[in-house]
This record gives C-alpha cells, sequence and structure tokens, in this order.
C-alpha cells in the first residue's frame, strides 16, 4: 500500500456550497503530494487554454507546466469551437444548415484523428508511470474522464495509424469518419489477419470508407476481415449458434421484456414471417386513415406507431400459430433468399476460400443485407430449394416485360433483391417493409420490369407521390430528384 499523506482543509467559500460547487472548489483546495494519482479525475480546459499567458520558463516535463506553444495551439481551437457554437442554428435555411452539420463534422474527425496520436505517444512512451498510471488506458480514463471502452478504442486507432500510415493521414485530413476508423482499427487488432494482405488491400477499403455509406463500408470490412481470417469467422458462427436464446420477462412496473438472439440464416427466417405480419398490421391503419381522412391522409395520421405495429405484429404472429391446422412435420416455410455469387459458390463448395482482394465481389447476404456464413449459404443450396439470380452488368435482375400494373410474383422478388433497404437516401427501412414502386409511373408508360422498379418505404412511396423522381443510371447509382429538379443528397 502507498504511503501517501493528503492535508485535508476546510473549504471557506462563505456561503455553503453543494454539488458542483463543492467539488470545484474541494478540487482547488487539494495538493496531492507529487508523484501520486489526483484525488479527483477531470481537468480544466481553460487553464490550459490560459497557459499560454504563463510567464513561467519550466518545461512540462520538469514541472507540469504545459507550453506555451501547446496553450497557444488549444486556445486557438477552443475559439473556434466556441465560434462554431455561437451560430444561431434555429436561423439557419437548410443549404446553411447543412455546410454547419458537415463543417462541425469535418472538425471532429481533424481533433479524434489528434487524439488518437496523443493516446498512441502515451502508449508508446507512457511518461506517467511514476505517478501511478501503469498504462495509457489508465491515464486517460482518469485524467480525460473517459469510459474504459472509450480509452481502449482511442489507443486502437493509434495503432491502426501506426500500422496504416494512409489511414492516418485521411483522417488527419478530415476525410473518413469516427466510427470507420475504429471499425477498421477493430480489424487491424485482429492478430489472425495476415499484415501483408492488410497492407495489399487498405487503400481499397480506405475508399470505401470515404465514398460509401457507414453501413455498406461495415459490409464490406467484414466480408473483407471474413476471408482474411476464415477459420476465426467460422467459430464466430458457431458461437453465435451456440448462444441462441430467446425470453420473456415480466416487468416490475408492468408488462414483459422480450430479449433474445438468432442465429443469422433462423432470424432472416423470423424477420421475414414478422415483416409480412408488420406490413398487414400498417394496411390495417392506412385503412383506417384513408377512410376518415381520404386523399388528404398521410402516415402521420396513423392511428399506431410503428413500434406499436411491430409489437401487435409479433402478437398476431403467435395467435396465428395456435390456430395453424398444418399436420405436424408439414408445417409451411416462408421464402429466404439467400444470394451468393456464383464463383465464391464454387470455391466454398470446393473447401476453399476467396482471396480477401475480392471482396468487392463477393456476395453471401440474405435479402436484408445481413452477411451469411459461407457454411450456411452452402448448405441451404444443398438442402434447401435454391431460386437462381441472375444479374446483368449493370446490375438488374430479369425483365418480364410491360405485363402488368403492379409488381407481382417474381417481378416484385426481382425489384425487393435490387437493394436491402428502401431506396430513399438515408432510409434504413428493411426491404420486406417496402413497397415495389415504378421510377417511372404506369400512367406516364412506365413498364412493369425490374429495371423500372425499386424499394420505397411506405412513406417515402407516398412522398414520392408529391413530385419527386426516382431513378437508376446506367452505372447503377440510384438517384433522388425534388420537385424543383434538385438532386436530394
Amino acid at each position: 500500500m502507498m504511503g501517501c499523506m493528503t492535508e485535508v482543509r476546510e473549504v471557506d467559500c462563505g456561503e455553503p456550497l453543494a454539488g458542483i460547487a463543492y467539488l470545484d472548489a474541494w478540487r482547488r483546495e487539494l495538493r496531492p503530494v507529487p508523484g501520486s494519482v489526483p484525488p479527483l479525475a477531470g481537468f480544466d480546459p481553460g487553464a490550459i487554454a490560459s497557459a499560454a499567458t504563463s510567464t513561467a520558463t519550466s518545461t512540462a516535463a520538469s514541472s507540469g507546466v504545459v507550453s506555451e506553444a501547446v496553450g497557444d495551439a488549444v486556445s486557438v481551437a477552443v475559439d473556434a469551437a466556441a465560434g462554431l457554437a455561437a451560430v444561431d442554428v434555429c436561423g439557419l435555411d437548410a443549404g446553411a444548415l447543412s455546410d454547419l452539420a458537415q463543417g462541425a463534422e469535418h472538425v471532429r474527425r481533424m481533433l479524434e484523428a489528434v487524439s488518437a496520436r496523443i493516446a498512441g505517444h502515451i502508449d508508446d512512451a507512457n511518461p506517467f508511470r511514476e505517478q501511478g498510471y501503469f498504462n495509457s488506458k489508465t491515464f486517460l480514463k482518469q485524467r480525460l474522464q473517459l469510459s474504459g471502452a472509450e480509452a481502449f478504442r482511442r489507443v486502437q486507432v493509434a495503432r491502426l495509424h501506426d500500422t496504416l500510415p494512409d489511414w492516418a493521414e485521411a483522417e488527419a485530413d478530415g476525410r473518413v469518419g469516427v466510427a470507420q476508423s475504429e471499425l477498421m482499427a477493430r480489424v487491424v487488432a485482429n492478430p489472425r489477419v495476415d499484415r501483408d494482405a492488410l497492407r495489399r488491400d487498405a487503400g481499397m477499403l480506405l475508399d470505401d470508407a470515404m465514398t460509401l455509406p457507414y453501413t455498406e463500408f461495415e459490409r464490406n470490412v467484414r466480408t473483407w476481415e471474413a476471408l482474411a481470417d476464415p477459420d476465426g469467422d467460422r467459430d464466430r458462427n458457431e458461437r453465435q449458434k451456440g448462444e441462441r436464446d430467446v425470453a420473456m420477462r415480466p416487468r416490475p412496473e408492468g408488462g414483459w421484456a422480450l430479449t433474445g438472439m438468432l442465429p443469422e440464416l433462423d432470424g432472416a427466417e423470423f424477420v421475414e414471417i414478422w415483416g409480412r405480419f408488420v406490413d398487414a398490421e400498417w394496411q390495417a391503419d392506412w385503412a383506417v386513415a384513408r377512410a376518415r381522412l381520404g386523399d388528404a391522409a398521410s402516415p402521420s395520421d396513423l392511428p399506431r406507431t410503428e413500434a406499436q405495429r411491430r409489437a401487435d405484429a409479433l402478437v398476431a404472429m403467435a395467435r396465428a400459430a395456435v390456430t395453424n391446422t398444418t399436420a405436424p412435420g408439414a408445417t409451411p416455410r416462408p421464402t429466404v433468399d439467400v444470394l451468393v455469387d456464383q464463383d465464391s459458390l464454387e470455391t466454398w463448395l470446393a473447401g476453399g476460400s476467396p482471396s480477401p482482394n475480392r471482396y468487392r465481389n463477393v456476395v453471401c447476404r440474405t435479402r436484408s443485407g445481413r452477411r451469411l456464413h459461407p457454411d450456411d449459404a452452402v448448405n441451404a443450396a444443398l438442402v434447401g430449394h435454391v431460386r437462381r439470380v441472375v444479374y446483368d452488368a449493370s446490375g438488374t435482375v430479369i425483365d418480364l416485360g410491360r405485363r402488368s400494373r403492379l409488381f407481382r410474383g417474381s417481378a416484385r422478388e426481382a425489384v425487393m433483391l435490387l437493394l436491402t433497404t428502401c431506396v430513399w437516401v438515408g432510409c434504413d427501412r428493411p426491404v420486406h417493409w417496402c413497397d415495389a414502386d415504378h421510377s417511372t409511373g404506369w400512367k406516364a408508360h412506365g413498364a412493369t420490369v425490374p429495371r423500372q422498379g425499386q424499394p420505397l418505404c411506405h412513406g417515402h412511396n407516398l412522398l414520392k407521390e408529391r413530385g419527386f423522381r426516382v431513378h437508376r443510371d446506367n452505372h447503377g447509382h440510384w438517384h433522388i430528384i425534388d420537385p424543383d429538379g434538385n438532386p436530394v443528397l
């Protein structure tokens, strides 16, 4: 036990203090013995900034006083942040608000890169060991008031920067998001990932991080890691199956809490069934709103929230199961689409694994975009009913011609296989909660063929009828144009 004594003093502040004010006063009065761990965590940013005006000549290493250069730098950053904070966001139009949001995010990314660089140096040199901080995580938790998980992630990102300098440069320039860097840092920390393969493919992954939405980047990174570490991926898949669990627990305040976890393929089947019941609940609500308001009805007029409809749909599923009279052993099963590219399937069937640098071309997922382990996909191909899905060069599934006004049967399925979520920018509604909609409306002679269709959630399908246009270019990219002819970004 360390023999460390701290003088205890009464805090005389004139009037009684409480809460944060009392703690601040206590902190000012305490004088820890040099070299001991401070009795309170935290720091005063104002003290750092004001150190720029200090006339002290001792260095930070010898006396703990922040150098004038660091004080100047922090003072400039604090002033810049204060300038952003002073902007009246309520008075901005949409364009200015978008600029401010992007500018603030750019600054945040750059500051996160600086924080990671600092954490990395502390991790390497650990100049605070004599004060009792035996590792960088302890120092970051105590002095910066970080959670253990946040301190760990910051050090992980620093190690990512050491391994991939180009990534460090891109993050320092604000071109890579914080979440993207933290995810990539976790992959780099995987000891089973081959370093040469990582450095070979890092450029492609960095390009994905800077250009793709986060969900697509995450899917690509996880695919790459699975190909680079097939043994680890198989272990994770088996562990996931072993941890399957569903529980219903009564809550003290009333009601029941439903929690659980299903393996990937079982979960995909469950969601497919549940999605149909959720859609039925939405259709029932929409019929009520239309009967009450006619053409003026909108999604905001529905009597139940989306969360309530999901809960009611789950109960409806259970009731439907009780009333099911299908003979045991002949339970009807929904169609669950498993998408696998032919080259990868043939490689897996032969007992091999595709090269990690093919990750952009490897498809092994459910309709909703959830990645499947190759073993599950191969087993489904061997023992299940397989539906072959053929894509042309632009990624369009089959062409059925102008046969009907509505997308039905295989035509609807082809449209819903184009994407994993609603096509609208930023919408993450899964496809099984969407409608198959025409890019060019039927009244405008739009053909009911997959290349003229896209999945749209109910809300955006209604919004589209107010003058928005949705179309797909020859490269397979989707574009949404507002009634004034401007692209929605």
